[in-house]
């Protein structure tokens, strides 16, 4: 098990993350395992976010990465541009209110 800590400092910031539906239900995707960009989209589109735009969404994974709440664990050679794999960066979160 790994576990991700933040301190108090940090808090508003992880709250502000984490208050946007969009965000949480891309980390609850990311439970079951590693999934590409494209999976993740569809995912969404599929389980209460019928319309959002691909900007959006990547806009929601960048917020997410840059908080390390979640990683890129690889990519995927297609026709295009490579596209990218994610994954949870850790199964726990942990914060300390000290």
């Amino acid at each position: 098990m790994t576990e991700l800590r933040f301190d108090y400092s940090s808090l508003e910031g992880l709250v502000e993350v984490l208050s946007a539906k969009a965000r949480v239900s891309i980390m609850m995707a990311l439970r079951d395992g590693p999934k590409s960009s494209t999976s993740l989209y569809e995912q969404l589109n599929h389980n209460g976010f019928p319309n959002m735009e691909r900007s959006t969404f990547y806009y929601h994974l960048q917020k997410l990465r840059t908080h390390g709440l979640i990683k890129e664990s690889g990519s995927i050679s297609g026709a295009g541009k490579p596209e990218k794999i994610w994954t949870l960066s850790a199964d726990t979160l942990v914060i300390s209110l000290r």
